[in-house]
């Protein structure tokens, strides 16, 4: 899928799906980090909320996923937006998360750049578009700066009971509480990748989380 703008070949379902209309995103994340990204016509908002996006932008909407593509990497290329930004400092951004405000204004800026750019280019089957993305309510709590306290997940989801209790959720991210044996929740909130689950079978019951000393910062 990714080369078929470079002339890669894709089955027939495949090419389907990717000559359908697309839109083209300017996503920023707690962390400050901004990227830019691609989403097909019927999954224009999911997508982005499954990226686990804070705030976000659509910068212009094509007539494929080739065009699109094209279009993406020359954003790269030209203004050196990446295309990925990894789970794992998606996590650390939602730990310590960066204010609306700042991450409102950086979204903003780095769109105004690309719309700049694709506005002066000598292409067509695209159109700059100015939108911006609704973030899902479900993601606000775990997106917005804070002064209480908040930790990583203390353990890793490759085996072991894990008890959670779901308070937001950004994509894959979860701001969950942990409650001990007697059901009452230990202090402080816990961001946990709950993507880590894929693939995993998981068994339902009464399960505790094992949770370590934890030592917030004197400064």
């Amino acid at each position: 899928m990714h080369d078929f703008h470079r002339g890669g070949s894709v089955p027939s379902g495949l090419r389907a799906y990717l000559m359908q209309p697309h839109w083209l995103y300017v996503a920023t994340f707690a962390n400050g980090a901004s990227k830019v990204g691609t989403a097909s016509a019927p999954r224009k908002w999911n997508r982005l909320a499954e990226q686990g996006a804070v705030h976000a932008s659509y910068v212009a909407h094509a007539e494929d996923g080739r065009i699109v593509r094209v279009l993406e990497d020359l954003v790269t290329r030209e203004l050196g937006l990446v295309q990925q930004v990894r789970s794992a400092a998606k996590v650390t951004g939602l730990v310590e998360p960066r204010s609306g405000v700042e991450l409102a204004a950086a979204n903003r800026r780095h769109a105004g750049r690309v719309r700049e750019l694709l506005g002066g280019l000598a292409m067509t089957g695209y159109a700059v578009v100015e939108e911006e993305w609704e973030r899902p309510e479900l993601a606000d709590t775990l997106c917005a700066a804070h002064t209480g306290l908040r930790h990583r997940y203390p353990a890793t989801f490759d085996g072991g009971g894990h008890g959670v209790r779901v308070r937001s959720l950004s994509g894959a991210i979860a701001l969950v509480g942990l409650p001990d044996a007697s059901g009452n929740e230990v202090e402080g909130s816990f961001v946990a990748d709950l993507g880590a689950l894929k693939g995993r079978e998981v068994e339902f019951g009464p399960h505790t989380t094992e949770i370590p000393a934890l030592q917030d910062s004197l400064f």
